[in-house]
């Protein structure tokens, strides 16, 4: 029993050793910066034009669905190189020598892609600051709101790294992942035309159906449980691919 905490302590200390690698590679990547200074200005502009009409409820409600299908075109750009350059520069079969599974890496890349986004979203606290002048702050749906987004992140993070696994070209990997994405997004709105059977199901699938709550400052577990299996099924599926790799190597 005792060796059970020594192989998870190895087990995350591998994770971890990937996600530093692929942390310092976004923050010396001028690509990052080009793509959150992209994200940051369309959606301040648009916050912008927002507040000069007025705001009817003190949160980020307004903003919220132009900020998420904003993420869904630039995060895939962010997680195109994750897989795909690995296997275009042959870094991929160095990579595979090291001690480590082919989880830790498909995780490490995953949590510093998560990191990465997060510290994205740190300037975007202006727009609460600027709430919180503007008048009374309801906080619960602000705070549901970044809970949403970073959900939604992880979500869209953990798709487009299974697109980056599925191919050696970077540019592909990013029109895959934003496909991918844009149909799970659609896919609630052409639920009301599939019957009574399929439609629910079909909802249910979507990633814009489960991001309404957030910004109404309701938490439902049904959201987060979706938002999760998402992340699990895809960096599950992510793992398949590179163990399939290993194989063919």
């Amino acid at each position: 029993m005792s060796s059970i905490p020594g192989s998870i302590a190895r087990h995350w200390i591998g994770t971890w050793a990937v996600s530093r690698r692929e942390l310092y590679a976004y923050l010396v990547s001028p690509m990052a910066y080009a793509v959150a200074s992209v994200f940051l200005l369309v959606n301040g502009f648009i916050f912008f034009l927002i507040l000069a009409q007025g705001f009817a409820e003190a949160n980020l409600k307004a903003i919220l669905p132009t900020t998420a299908f904003l993420l869904l075109l630039v995060i895939p750009v962010l997680t195109m190189r994750l897989v795909a350059e690995e296997r275009s520069t042959g870094t991929i079969e160095l990579l595979m020598t090291f001690p480590l599974s082919d989880a830790q890496v498909v995780v490490g890349k995953f949590l510093a892609t998560l990191i990465a986004y997060a510290l994205m979203l740190v300037p975007t606290l202006a727009y609460v600051m600027i709430i919180v002048i503007y008048g009374a702050t309801e906080w619960g749906p602000i705070m549901s709101a970044y809970i949403g987004l970073l959900l939604l992140g992880g979500a869209f993070i953990s798709l487009g790294l299974f697109a980056s696994s599925l191919t050696r070209n970077q540019i592909v990997a990013a029109i895959l992942g934003i496909g991918l994405l844009l149909m799970l997004w659609v896919l609630g709105s052409g639920a009301s035309v599939l019957g009574p059977r399929l439609s629910p199901i079909v909802g249910y699938l979507s990633l814009a159906e489960h991001f309404q709550n957030f910004g109404l400052g309701v938490l439902e577990v049904k959201d987060i449980v979706y938002y999760l299996s998402v992340m699990a099924g895809c960096l599950f599926l992510t793992t398949r691919v590179l163990e399939s790799g290993r194989w063919r190597a």
